[in-house]
């Protein structure tokens, strides 16, 4: 689904937050701050659909994508000699080289580690060339099984995350670093920054002429 934003007065910003409210995110807020330096970027945000982050992000100007996002299930284990089952495709029902900006947040936690790469290349599909991505990570988590969580813009560098009531609980995954980045080869990736709360927060850009 897309949302286009409203005519908007341009010289009035979206009202700051409470700085307690939210939790910042200085990474996220320079990915955001980057994208509408371009005027009216398309977005897409991957996940449990945010409203409030909806209207944010269209209030500065973008046109933004909402894709709920159904991890691929991982690959049947095979016993010897038997015939490779088909996997189906992953795809992301979005158009190639379209988005100034991804917002995939925590959705890779909960891709199987053989079905990475494709969720990787499908990401650097649907980006335009310059696009960015900007994912969360967990580094160690809390528990082998969670909700997808959706995340509340306040401001380009203020997020609050929230789990959805009655969401499927799934199982999560923790992959390193370099899994990460080889499932984002498509893509450079800019930097990966350890929180406090042993979060990554992972920035990476498509290069290239397509």
């Amino acid at each position: 689904m897309a949302f286009r934003p409203r005519a908007a007065d341009p010289s009035r910003a979206p009202a700051a937050p409470t700085p307690a409210s939210g939790q910042p995110c200085g990474a996220l807020g320079r990915a955001i701050a980057r994208v509408f330096r371009e005027g009216r970027p398309e977005v897409l945000a991957l996940g449990p659909l945010c409203g409030e982050s909806v209207v944010y992000l269209a209030g500065r100007g973008a046109r933004v994508h909402v894709d709920e996002f159904e991890p691929p299930p991982p690959v049947p284990p095979r016993k010897p000699g038997e015939a490779s089952e088909f996997i189906p495709p992953f795809r992301l029902e979005q158009p190639d080289r379209t988005f100034g900006l991804v917002l995939a947040f925590e959705v890779l936690d909960f891709v199987p580690p053989d079905r990475l790469a494709d969720c990787g290349a499908e990401l650097a599909r649907v980006l335009r060339v310059g696009g960015q991505l900007f994912v969360f990570a967990h580094q160690k988590a809390p528990s082998g099984t969670a909700v997808i969580p959706r995340y509340r813009l306040l401001s380009d560098d203020l997020i609050v995350r929230e789990e959805p009531e009655g969401g499927i609980l799934r199982r999560r995954y923790v992959h390193p670093n370099r899994d990460i980045e080889r499932a984002l080869s498509g893509l450079q990736v800019q930097g990966i920054q350890l929180q406090r709360n042993q979060m990554r927060e992972i920035v990476a850009v498509k290069s290239g002429t397509g």
